[in-house]
């Protein structure tokens, strides 16, 4: 009984509150990308999507390494077309 309420309760904390939303990202992002701006509403998927960065094996960030990541992230998006590719080749190496 133990062990269920252990794996139970590591379950509920592994699982973010939050979940990240690649397809909310990509339009904010296509917005961006068209010079709309960003809007209060799109402040979070932005952020999830600038949030990613990965780095290299001496601990620096690797700009190659995050826009691939990046890229990953809104290929997740089964709507986004070539957007996805337009906006990460704009913003998936920024830091």
């Amino acid at each position: 009984m133990k062990k269920t309420v252990l794996i139970i309760i590591l379950v509920a904390f592994a699982n973010p509150a939050y979940a990240k939303k690649p397809c909310a990202s990509l339009l904010c992002l296509a917005g961006m990308f068209q010079g709309v701006g960003v809007s209060n509403e799109c402040e979070p998927p932005v952020h999830d999507y600038f949030s990613i960065i990965r780095f290299n094996k001496h601990g620096g960030i690797s700009t190659s390494k995050t826009s691939k990541a990046r890229g990953d992230y809104l290929k997740k998006c089964p709507s986004g077309g070539d957007w996805g590719i337009k906006v990460n080749d704009k913003y998936g190496s920024q830091i």
